[in-house]
């Protein structure tokens, strides 16, 4: 009887110990199940992010160079959030930084310019961003300057030209401005005279109102970032005046 009844108990014990590895595997493949499927839409959320221009593609652009240019104050919240997610090494802005205030033909808003541009600086010196920023037509100057404080950030009044590595660049706010430079990449914005390509000599004109441009600063690939909608609409005042 003895016997009998420790049998019965060590045979308990086996299956318990059976169910309970079950349990445990049961639990663990759940667990790789629900990983997965958290993946799954966190991915699916960040690309819709992406289509509805919340935000920028997930690239790396920590050897590239960043061009923007003509960004309305619209533009901030989404212009922050893709430098925190590019976090690019360089970024060349060719003017009008708070291009929805047109400081050009109203000077009386230049409070307004003023309150802007405290909110575009704190984004760039947020990531101590390498920066030049070329001034444009609605800019002006000495709010700038008294609004940077960060070293890594450079303010240009002028077009000029910079290297990085194997490759030069010119900056300038117009097409004009750059169009005879000997620079391989050409940086500009203000109107739509010309647009992004390559010319017959092979120097590329980067259109800073198309699109966020990068930079690949060992290859030299140029990689396109459509802006968020309601950009251009932004900007529309100063398209509608041809200036």
């Amino acid at each position: 009887m003895v016997q009998s009844y420790r049998r019965h108990c060590h045979l308990s014990k086996n299956i318990a110990s059976h169910i309970g590895g079950v349990k445990s595997v049961e639990v663990k493949n759940r667990s790789i199940f629900y990983k997965r499927a958290a993946s799954h839409l966190i991915r699916r959320i960040d690309g819709l992010s992406i289509w509805f221009g919340i935000n920028p593609p997930a690239i790396d652009a920590s050897d590239m160079l960043l061009h923007i240019s003509d960004t309305p104050g619209t533009l901030y919240p989404y212009l922050r959030r893709a430098l925190r997610r590019l976090r690019p090494a360089y970024i060349v802005h060719t003017g009008d930084f708070a291009d929805d205030i047109k400081l050009e033909r109203r000077r009386g808003l230049l409070g307004a310019y003023k309150k802007k541009i405290k909110e575009f600086v704190s984004i760039l010196e947020e990531g101590k961003y390498g920066a030049i920023l070329v001034a444009g037509n609605h800019d002006h100057a000495p709010t700038l300057l008294s609004e940077i404080s960060c070293d890594t950030v450079q303010l240009w009044t002028s077009p000029g030209r910079f290297s990085i590595g194997q490759f030069i660049f010119c900056a300038g706010h117009s097409s004009e401005s750059v169009a005879g430079s000997d620079a391989q990449y050409c940086l500009f914005g203000h109107n739509m005279d010309r647009r992004s390509g390559e010319d017959e000599h092979g120097k590329m004109f980067l259109n800073g109102l198309e699109a966020m441009y990068l930079i690949h600063l060992q290859s030299g690939e140029v990689t396109a970032i459509p802006y968020p909608p309601g950009t251009e609409k932004a900007r529309l005042q100063k398209r509608r005046a041809g200036i």
